[in-house]
């Protein structure tokens, strides 16, 4: 009787293993080295009405918009996914001790370790006095490039976007702070800028920063 019942629990034990290791629904979180910067991804994955997985991904140091993942298989403790929008492939094997897909992101010829753990990213922090368009002109080597950055707070926080319209239509997450009047905002893996607010709050004078170099500039509230 003892026997059967450690066989049993024993084979109990092995299900609920097995079918944890199965179970890629949720929120997951995690961090990947890139040669630019270090990145936080993340994923949402879900069952869909025919009960295949189906969900997307995110890299909300980049960008907020969600971006759709599609193929995405479980099977025999690994997970697989692809991203078609930014070319890029994930496979991970469940890892029971650390209760985390455990495996690499492939990306443009790259491989990046990334592990992916249940969770999801916390609220942007609330940056005050900010909002608004901020325009400006770098005086670069290649000649004049426009610069916009878009700030807007809302219930879940401050959201700046970046862009540069004569290089590209594309727009860029930008981490800022705003502190007395020292103002930041950061690009992962690209520059940033620092610079002092005027009293009107109208305009920042200051610097941009990329490639160990810097450049006098100077952004512009509402033009």
């Amino acid at each position: 009787m003892i026997r059967t019942l450690m066989l049993a629990g024993l084979m109990a034990a092995a299900t609920a293993t097995a079918a944890l290791a199965q179970d890629a629904t949720g929120d997951w979180i995690g961090t990947v080295k890139t040669p630019g910067a270090e990145l936080t991804i993340t994923l949402h994955v879900k069952a869909g009405a025919n009960g295949a997985l189906e969900g997307y991904a995110g890299s909300p140091d980049q960008t907020p918009t969600p971006l759709p993942m599609s193929d995405i298989v479980v099977k025999d403790g690994t997970l697989t996914f692809s991203v078609p929008m930014v070319q890029g492939t994930y496979s991970g094997k469940w890892d029971a001790g650390a209760k985390a897909w455990v495996g690499t992101l492939s990306q443009a010829g790259f491989d990046m370790p990334l592990s992916l753990a249940h969770g999801t990213v916390g609220p942007r922090p609330t940056v005050a006095g900010l909002d608004g368009e901020w325009t400006g002109v770098l005086a670069a080597p290649q000649g004049d490039l426009r610069l916009v950055l878009k700030v807007k707070t809302d219930a879940n926080g401050t959201l700046a976007m970046f862009s540069s319209p004569d290089q590209s239509p594309g727009e860029m997450a930008a981490a800022i702070t705003h502190t007395g009047d020292a103002v930041t905002f950061q690009l992962k893996g690209l520059g940033g800028f620092d610079g002092r607010l005027s009293a009107d709050g109208k305009v920042i004078d200051g610097n941009w920063r990329q490639g160990g170099g810097s450049l006098p500039l100077t952004m512009k509230r509402g033009g």
